[in-house]
């Protein structure tokens, strides 16, 4: 009787096991879907992110606002007021500082995505041997804290840009498709640079090196205008590029953002999110084997 009695609930056991194994297999075909359906779990992983990233601070979140308003009176002093860098005719400092906040912000969120992505699986590895959990959603969780922590910053922004220019700006309402935009570009890189780094840990190290060339690269401290004009495809293959500019148009200047550049971004964006997702799930089965 005992053994007729724990028969189903083995079976039933094992089928649990079965479906929870097949529901986290996200395969390329419906991966998107099943991450859609984990977005509970993604979510509780970022607020963990956010708060572990805060514990014992006594600023607490209040760092997500400072860390960025620091940097900008920095740039601000070197290329403002020590390098004499203009927007034009607009010789006002306030402008540049405004003008250098909305490029900085969206960059900081990309730059810290990329750094944490390289490490992320690695800093994992009681996860990576668990057979059910979903390793897709690490990059993603480390791309979404780090776009919480520009999303307070740039609400900071738009409520000072307000009050200095005294008017809102109604194409505000573009953000949302912009940080869209941006986070489906990043989370593309990120699944690249985390599958990556679990078998080259030294791409932390160039990837750090390459955003620092990027970034001077991508008019965020300076207008696009002051590129020579020798220089000036690097704005047509840099999507960070158009994509800051259309934050400065949405934020800053009352303007929608350049539909031809967004679409432009968006597409590569799409690319590498689906390229990234694939190329992540193929080669995730290995990392096991390397931690």
């Amino acid at each position: 009787m005992s053994v007729q009695l724990g028969q189903p609930k083995t079976v039933e056991t094992t089928r649990e096991s079965r479906g929870a194994s097949s529901y986290y297999n996200l395969t390329p075909k419906a991966g998107m879907r099943g991450l859609w359906q984990l977005r509970p779990l993604i979510e509780l992983m970022v607020r963990r992110d956010l708060q572990g990233r805060f514990r014992g601070s006594v600023m607490g979140t209040f760092w997500s606002v400072i860390n960025p308003l620091g940097h900008m009176l920095l740039y601000t002093f070197v290329f403002s007021i020590v390098l004499k860098v203009r927007l034009g005719t607009d010789t006002s400092t306030g402008s540049f500082a405004m003008f250098l906040m909305a490029g900085l912000l969206p960059w900081q969120s990309l730059s810290e995505s990329c750094l944490r992505a390289t490490t992320t699986i690695l800093e994992n590895p009681n996860l990576v041997k668990r057979v059910v959990f979903p390793l897709e959603i690490l990059p993603l969780v480390s791309v979404l804290s780090s776009m919480v922590t520009e999303v307070i910053a740039l609400t900071v922004l738009t409520v000072i840009a307000s009050i200095s220019m005294h008017t809102v700006h109604w194409t505000l309402v573009f953000i949302p498709l912009l940080l869209l935009s941006q986070f489906l570009f990043v989370g593309g890189i990120a699944w690249l640079l985390s599958s990556m780094g679990v078998f080259l840990q030294d791409i932390r190290h160039a990837i750090s090196l390459f955003l620092s060339v990027w970034m001077y690269s991508t008019p965020i401290v300076y207008p696009a205008s002051q590129l020579p004009e020798s220089l000036k495809f690097l704005l047509w293959i840099n999507p960070m590029a158009g994509l800051i500019g259309d934050f400065r148009r949405c934020m800053l200047e009352g303007l929608p953002p350049d539909w031809n550049c967004y679409f432009s971004y968006t597409a590569i964006g799409l690319v590498l999110w689906f390229a990234g997702y694939y190329f992540f799930y193929k080669i995730k089965k290995s990392f096991a084997d390397v931690m």
